[in-house]
């Protein structure tokens, strides 16, 4: 068993955030879970499964809970592991923020997908303890209790904070990610890196969960391809007003686009696919949305990312009436 270096919190341990909490307690490390009734339940009674491409393993954290309220405040907590969808950040911030249970120590990462999710978190705990996080490896929950990892594409990386100290404790933190099993690098430049992770997301999540298929047909379908291409061209041109990508042009993007990312991937569902069958909202106004809403501010047109945006919320509220019904 390692030392022990403060104790975790992994607030939504859903897919993503169970092995997060899972590999964390693996190392050896004190993990508290806070999620849904039925997965909590599971993984409190037969432990957390984890398998696929970090391996297959079976893990008890050392408390789950659904709600903040009964989780004590000792021993300070080290880092707080944001894991719900975007739209649910706001009301996240405001619960971590009247828990007693964030600290003037207490690092709090967002390892969520889409923009906006740091800056909702920096203007309540502030900038040097806020940090961002680009996650582009592929999570499924298989069931209560258990998860599988399906696609890994590349490291974590982490970052936000601009002190000497801040980036230490980040640098800290990612090497205990490390050791962990979750290779995790820290970056001066997080908000760079959540923009290219919304370049690799914009097209794929939508149109995958409008086709219901795996991210890889998306790229052999020359009418999904070309859908793709578009959405990804519109967001290119919008990121390039806001950040440095680290890609020349947007034919440099797709080009690593279609030849390292998509193939490493391309067995993967969406999770916005799966919560669209059921019947949940999804991710796609902190992704697809905030490209339309920055580049009318910017007056970039984004057409197909309307168009995209408004089918995946049109199907969405569909099936939510549709399971209300049931």
């Amino acid at each position: 068993m390692k030392e022990l270096s403060g104790r975790f919190i992994i607030y939504g341990a859903g897919a993503i955030g169970s092995v997060f909490g899972g590999m964390l307690t693996r190392g050896g490390h004190r993990v508290e879970l806070v999620g849904r009734p039925d997965h909590m339940k599971a993984a409190q009674k037969e432990g957390l499964f984890i398998e696929g491409l970090l391996g297959d393993h079976v893990i008890h954290p050392s408390g789950m809970w659904t709600s903040l309220e009964k989780i004590p405040g000792d021993p300070p907590v080290r880092a707080i592991f944001i894991c719900v969808k975007s739209n649910d950040t706001a009301f996240a911030v405001r619960d971590l923020a009247g828990s007693g249970l964030v600290s003037p120590e207490t690092q709090v990462v967002s390892l969520q997908n889409g923009l906006g999710n740091l800056e909702k978190i920096r203007k309540v705990f502030g900038p040097e303890v806020s940090l961002g996080g680009r996650v582009i490896f592929g999570a499924e929950t298989k069931g209560p209790g258990r998860v599988f990892v399906s696609v890994w594409a590349d490291n974590v990386l982490i970052g936000g904070p601009s002190s000497e100290e801040g980036a230490a404790r980040g640098e800290e933190l990612a090497g205990i990610l490390s050791r962990c099993g979750i290779q995790t690098r820290f970056t001066g430049d997080i908000e760079s890196a959540l923009w290219v992770k919304v370049l690799y997301n914009v097209g794929l999540n939508p149109l995958s969960s409008l086709l219901e298929v795996p991210y890889g047909v998306l790229g052999e379908e020359e009418n999904a391809r070309f859908l793709l291409e578009e959405s990804i061209r519109e967001a290119f041109r919008v990121a390039s007003r806001e950040t440095d990508t680290g890609f020349a042009d947007e034919e440099s993007y797709l080009d690593h686009f279609f030849t390292k990312l998509l193939p490493a991937t391309r067995s993967h569902h969406s999770s916005m696919l799966q919560d669209m069958k059921k019947g949940r909202d999804t991710e796609v106004d902190a992704i697809t949305g905030e490209v339309v809403r920055r580049g009318l501010k910017y007056g970039i047109p984004t057409p197909v990312n309307g168009v995209l945006l408004d089918l995946v919320n049109g199907k969405t509220g569909i099936r939510k009436k549709e399971s209300k019904g049931k």
